[in-house]
């Protein structure tokens, strides 16, 4: 049996885009969002381009209590309060940290924190009970948005 993903900030063009691809390949999505609804019709339109596939949302927390495997992928932005509402769901489970350091109005440069990723300052806020792993920065949500053909890029982790 496949492990159950959520993917938190999954109403995003990244976040959509890797769950229908993990959904695609079988595996039981959990779409999460601030919005709980916003997630439940992401979820919705994901399941109705692949048949049978299990994609379910809700809100952040309740995603990524529900999963095995959490993908954070929300704008840098929100990735600390992301981090801080999901907190306790998250202990003994490992967490792929997707999060580019970019913020607006300069999103075409790196804005790097303290820790030096945000992957690092994940794992600071988070702690030992949960490994942190940063992928898929570099492929682009254009390529993921459907399941036709493959993607031709090798995956950063």
């Amino acid at each position: 049996m496949k492990p159950t993903i959520a993917v938190l900030g999954g109403t995003g063009r990244a976040g959509k885009g890797l769950a229908l691809r993990w959904a695609y390949a079988g595996y039981p999505i959990i779409i999460g969002s601030r919005d709980g609804e916003r997630a439940r019709i992401t979820a919705a339109e994901i399941a109705a381009q692949i048949v049978g596939a299990s994609v379910a949302g809700a809100s952040n927390a309740a995603a990524a209590g529900r999963a095995t495997i959490c993908v954070l992928t929300v704008p840098y932005a929100a990735h600390r309060t992301t981090l801080e509402t999901v907190r306790h769901a998250l202990s003994g489970k490992v967490l792929i940290d997707v999060t580019v350091p970019l913020l607006p109005p300069k999103v075409a440069r790196v804005h790097l924190p303290a820790e030096g990723s945000a992957a690092v300052a994940a794992q600071a806020l988070l702690g030992p009970g949960v490994k942190v792993v940063s992928a898929f920065q570099n492929v682009s949500a254009h390529f993921l948005e459907t399941v036709d053909g493959f993607v031709d890029c090798d995956v950063l982790i």
